[in-house]
């Protein structure tokens, strides 16, 4: 679905940019200065690190443009609890959280800012860009054969899984269903409600439709086709090939069972969506160059999926020992 936004009236709001990081130094600096070449500039910049980071350099970078600039180190590394911790340091009225090997284009805060301030009715609660990203027509296809994307940007199937909103896509402010975590951009408010949940540590794969997805079933959110950017994925820091092919199954799973409230029929689409992790592995190891890699990803999958049917066991276990109407003594009858 898209729909226009905005308003003929505008307020100015203040804007803090996230960066969650961990030993990606020249990653974040080539983010950094892809904002200070921006046309909007935030008020400040906190910087959350899981490593071993110098921020001397940083700050006396930030001073020149007169942007305030936290920065907290911490341990164990955890990305969604530095970005809670962000969000207890940060003081604006927006909250931008962007991926450390992300690169903005200029026009994105100027767009982003001025679609908060023109929504004068704070309608809208949090905004994405557009990635500039190619992927394969045929892998495309097959995802979308296998329910794990959808031809409409920035929708969540009904197995769980999300659409990215790539560039050239969408032509003007459209609604979605969730915010890709390398780049969202929240009003202050949200997180009087919601907060990341730091129960996986280390890098989580989903994180930010887990977080997100409720957030879109209860506000708008929108992606605009002109706060375009790339992620560049550092492999850096990232997950072993064994522990994203777990990622891949499980968390999948578990966003499935916990968030979308599954109907009978939406567990065939889980099944299938399942089935096409699988064979996208399983295919990718029939090239040379990837075969080490994917058939450990592989080998993750059925990990992954040992882990879910335990899950599953617990959730419905759960379920099951709740308490029940009839355990409850009729009021009435006691009464007389």
């Amino acid at each position: 679905m898209s729909e226009a936004v905005g308003s003929s009236l505008s307020m100015s709001l203040s804007l803090s940019v996230i960066l969650c990081t961990k030993d990606r130094p020249a990653d974040l600096h080539q983010c950094i200065m892809s904002i200070l070449n921006g046309r909007r500039l935030p008020q400040e910049i906190v910087v959350i690190d899981d490593g071993t980071l110098d921020p001397r350099p940083i700050q006396t970078l930030l001073e020149r443009f007169s942007i305030e600039f936290h920065y907290r180190r911490k341990s164990p590394p955890n990305t969604n609890a530095s970005r809670n911790l962000a969000v207890s340091i940060a003081g604006g009225d927006i909250l931008s959280f962007l991926d450390d090997d992300v690169v903005l284009d200029s026009n994105y805060y100027a767009s982003v800012m001025r679609t908060f301030e023109e929504d004068s009715e704070q309608q809208i609660a949090g905004i994405t860009g557009a990635i500039k990203v190619h992927t394969h027509p045929l892998k495309r296809a097959f995802l979308r054969f296998f329910g794990l994307e959808s031809s409409q940007p920035g929708k969540v199937q009904p197995c769980g899984a999300a659409t990215l909103v790539r560039a050239g896509e969408i032509c003007r402010p459209t609604r979605v269903d969730w915010l890709s975590g390398c780049n969202m951009n929240l009003r202050r408010w949200v997180f009087k409600k919601y907060r990341f949940n730091e129960q996986d540590s280390g890098y989580s794969w989903g994180d930010d439709r887990d977080f997100s997805y409720p957030i879109g079933r209860e506000y708008l959110l929108i992606a605009l086709p002109e706060a375009t950017l790339v992620h560049k994925k550092s492999p850096t820091g990232r997950a072993s090939a064994e522990e994203m092919g777990r990622m891949e199954i499980f968390h999948l799973g578990r966003f499935f069972v916990t968030s979308l409230h599954p109907q009978k029929r939406n567990w065939i689409a889980l099944g299938w969506a399942f089935l096409g992790i699988f064979l996208k592995n399983l295919l990718n190891c029939c090239a040379a160059h990837k075969r080490s890699r994917h058939f450990k990803q592989l080998r993750g999958n059925f990990e992954g999926l040992r882990q879910f049917l335990a899950f599953l066991r617990e959730h419905n276990g759960k379920k099951e020992t709740r308490p029940r109407l009839a355990d409850y003594p009729n009021e009435n009858h006691r009464r007389s």
